[in-house]
C-alpha cells in the first residue's frame, strides 16, 4: 500500500507572480526559485521591489553598507543550497500481517555547502552584522523619512510591507504560513497544521552555535533534538527551509535596495 499526501499549499499552486523570481537567472534550478516566490505571493503578495522609487541623501558609509548587502545577495543567489532539489521522502509499507514499516530517505546538499551558505547567510540575517538586512532596512528607512516628495507615502508603504513579511519569516516556516493562508481562505480548519510549533530563530541559533559555525552553546540541545536518523533529517530540513525562505526574501529586498540607491550610483 502506498500513501500519498498533498500539502494544503499545493492546492493553490501555481500562482501568477508580480515580478520574476529575483536572481533566477543565476541558478541551475529556476523552478525552485519560482516555487518559493509563489509561496511568498500566497502569504504576502509583496510589491515589485524593482519599482521602488529612488531616494537620495545617502552618506558614503551608508552606500558602502547597502552595496555590501547587495553583493552578498548576489553571491548567495548562486548557492547550491538554494538550488538544491533534494528533501525528505517518507514511505510507509504495510506487511501482510498488518504491521507497518516506515522508510525515510533524505537528500540534502553537501555538508560543506550548508556550512558555507550558513556563514554568508548569517551576514544578512544577524542583526549584529554591519551589512545585515536590518541595518540596510534602517538606512533606507531614514532616507524615506527625510525625503519629502510625492512618492514618500508610497515608499513608506512598500517598506512596511517588506519589513512585516521579514518579521513573519523569522517567526514561522513559510510552508506553514502558506498552508494556514490557504486553509483560512477556503474555510478549512487550521488546528492541526504541520510545523506550527517550529520557531525559526531558536532553530537557527541551535544549528549555528551548536554545530555549523561554533560548537558550544546549543550543541547538547541540538544533539538531543537530533538523537536519531528521523529527527536529525527533519530538523535539518526545517533549518534549510528557514535559510532558503529568508534567503529569497533577502534577494528580493536587494532589488529594492538597488532601486533605492539608483540616483546615488
Amino acid at each position: 500500500m502506498q500513501i500519498t499526501a498533498t500539502e494544503f499549499r499545493a492546492t493553490a499552486l501555481p500562482q501568477p507572480l508580480r515580478f520574476p523570481p529575483p536572481y533566477a537567472d543565476r541558478t541551475t534550478n529556476p523552478s525552485g526559485y519560482s516555487y518559493w516566490w509563489q509561496l511568498l505571493k500566497i502569504v504576502f503578495d509583496l510589491p515589485d521591489p524593482r519599482r521602488f522609487p529612488s531616494v537620495s541623501g545617502f552618506s558614503a558609509d551608508e552606500l558602502a553598507v547597502i552595496k555590501r548587502y547587495i553583493a552578498c545577495c548576489e553571491e548567495l543567489s548562486e548557492s547550491t543550497v538554494l538550488s538544491s532539489r533534494g528533501g525528505i521522502r517518507l514511505s510507509v509499507q504495510r506487511a501482510p500481517d498488518g504491521s507497518q514499516k516506515e522508510k525515510l530517505t533524505a537528500e540534502f546538499p553537501p555538508r560543506e555547502a550548508i556550512r558555507g551558505t550558513t556563514v554568508l547567510w548569517r551576514q544578512l540575517y544577524s542583526n549584529e552584522e554591519r551589512a545585515s538586512y536590518t541595518k540596510v532596512r534602517k538606512i533606507i528607512g531614514r532616507r524615506i523619512h527625510d525625503t519629502v516628495d510625492s512618492e514618500r507615502d508610497r515608499r513608506d508603504e512598500v517598506q512596511r510591507r517588506w519589513n512585516g513579511a521579514h518579521g513573519q519569516l523569522r517567526a514561522y516556516l513559510l510552508t506553514f504560513l502558506a498552508d494556514r493562508t490557504v486553509c483560512e481562505a477556503r474555510g478549512w480548519s487550521t488546528d492541526m497544521l504541520p510545523n506550527a510549533d517550529v520557531k525559526p530563530e531558536a532553530l537557527v541559533r541551535l544549528f549555528q552555535y551548536g554545530d555549523l559555525i561554533h560548537w558550544g552553546e546549543g550543541a547538547e540541545e541540538l544533539s538531543h533534538l537530533s538523537n536519531d536518523e528521523f529527527n536529525h533529517a527533519w530538523n535539518t530540513l526545517r533549518y534549510l527551509e528557514i535559510v532558503i525562505q529568508l534567503s529569497h526574501f533577502y534577494l528580493g529586498y536587494s532589488l529594492l535596495a538597488k532601486a533605492a540607491i539608483s540616483q546615488s550610483t
